[in-house]
């Protein structure tokens, strides 16, 4: 399993837009290869954490591509770039 952490900051004037946005992209994240679960969290006004989970590193590298590809999507809402990182399970519970 692999885990990509990234850091969105949007103007949340246009959050509806944003969401409605990514609503939008869905049939393109379900047909990432090994993507198994994308869930965003709101952790302050204008700022989110997206925390996508692969079944493996290599699907996670595999994705990039497709991903910046939808993450570009959000430049609009974007209020500085994506802060992207993320790796394979070192230790779990």
């Amino acid at each position: 399993m692999s885990y990509r952490i990234t850091d969105i900051n949007f103007d949340p004037s246009r959050r509806d837009e944003f969401l409605a946005f990514t609503d939008s992209q869905r049939e393109k994240i379900q047909a990432v290869k090994g993507l198994q679960t994308v869930n965003v969290a709101e952790v302050g006004e204008g700022q989110s954490v997206i925390i996508a989970r692969y079944d493996s590193e290599e699907s996670a590298v595999a994705a990039t591509e497709t991903i910046q590809g939808i993450l570009g999507g959000m430049a609009e809402f974007m209020t500085s770039p994506p802060n992207r990182r993320g790796g394979p399970i070192m230790w779990e519970m």
